[in-house]
């Protein structure tokens, strides 16, 4: 704790000189125009210089430490989605930004460059913050389809045999619901199976496919399967698309 009594008589004893031969003359100077003050203004200022020099040797060791941090994690440019972005709108610049993100969880042939993105068009919804790669857009070169897949979902492949309907005419990117009842049962037991299931991409004339590849859920996957082995019928309905 600073004694500031013993630090006024320091200061005095300098100003007399009697420790010119030890400190620089320059402190006896200041010190004299520091003890015209009144002294409540002597000890505000001593706290207040305290607590600047306090704030800002805690601003240069968080940059230090930054510093350390950044140089101890590699990272690379990448481009990631400033915003939510639906399936099927259209890229402008606005949408995206370039950051530097650490190399371990970077995908492989991910985006770097807005120019790579603006104007395509997403397959499926991509989430603010998400990290875009090639497969992600219509047109992607030969992408894998287990690398078109959205987080936390998998392929199915629905045979046209299943459904007692066609299929309104359908592109890549769309989204059906599957509606289900079993003959025999009161109309009211009708209902969504599931809904809101990406079309990856089918076989067949686009208004009656031979099967449909479908992104679904486990859960959605084990509905389906479970609805067709106890006879259910399956009515495929084309979901409208959201602006």
């Amino acid at each position: 704790m600073l004694d500031l009594d013993m630090f006024i008589r320091w200061g005095q004893a300098m100003q007399r000189g009697e420790y010119i031969g030890l400190y620089p003359l320059p402190f006896a100077w200041i010190w004299s125009a520091l003890s015209a003050l009144p002294y409540p203004v002597l000890v505000f200022g001593v706290l207040l210089t305290s607590l600047v020099l306090a704030i800002l040797a805690g601003f240069l060791t968080f940059r230090y430490l930054d510093r350390l941090r950044s140089a101890a994690l590699p990272t690379a440019k990448a481009l990631v989605a400033r915003q939510d972005i639906p399936a099927g709108a259209s890229i402008v610049e606005t949408m995206l930004e370039v950051r530097e993100v650490p190399e371990a969880i970077l995908p492989a042939g991910h985006l770097t460059d807005p120019a790579q993105a603006v104007g395509r068009e997403p397959v499926f919804d991509i989430v603010a913050n998400e990290v875009l790669l090639p497969s992600r857009f219509h047109g992607a070169a030969q992408a894998a389809l287990s690398a078109r897949l959205p987080d936390g979902r998998w392929a199915m492949v629905l045979p046209g045999g299943w459904l007692v309907s066609p299929v309104p005419e359908l592109a890549s990117g769309d989204r059906i619901d599957l509606l289900a009842y079993q003959g025999g049962q009161p109309s009211q037991t009708a209902g969504l199976v599931v809904s809101d299931l990406a079309v990856l991409l089918f076989v067949g004339p686009a208004d009656n496919p031979e099967q449909l590849t479908l992104t679904v859920t486990l859960e959605e996957a084990k509905a389906i399967f479970v609805s067709h082995v106890n006879g259910f019928s399956l009515l495929p309905l084309l979901r409208p698309q959201e602006d």
